[in-house]
């Protein structure tokens, strides 16, 4: 499974991004790759890590083979990790 990772600009960020990445990591299975997000590349789950509840992030540019998921809050790591858990049977 390959995952990208859109991150917002930051300015107003209510919790860890980068531990929702830490977390995600020690989640995903060996084989398994998550990175930063980039143009022309489709992944088969894309996560926008939103540092507030605006969700301003462009992420048109970014595409997605099953899902992209907009996370919020450090709660939305049990929603992504159902989506993973269902990726990851397809």
């Amino acid at each position: 499974m390959k995952i990208g990772v859109k991150y917002c600009g930051g300015c107003n960020p209510t919790y860890d991004r980068i531990g929702i990445v830490s977390k995600i990591k020690k989640y995903i299975c060996e084989g398994d790759s998550i990175e930063v997000a980039k143009q022309a590349i489709i992944y088969d789950i894309v996560v926008i890590l939103c540092g507030c509840s605006k969700a301003c992030v462009n992420h048109q540019d970014i595409e997605a083979k099953y899902e992209k998921i907009c996370v919020t809050s450090e709660s939305d790591i049990i929603k992504l990790a159902t989506i993973i858990d269902k990726t990851r049977v397809l």
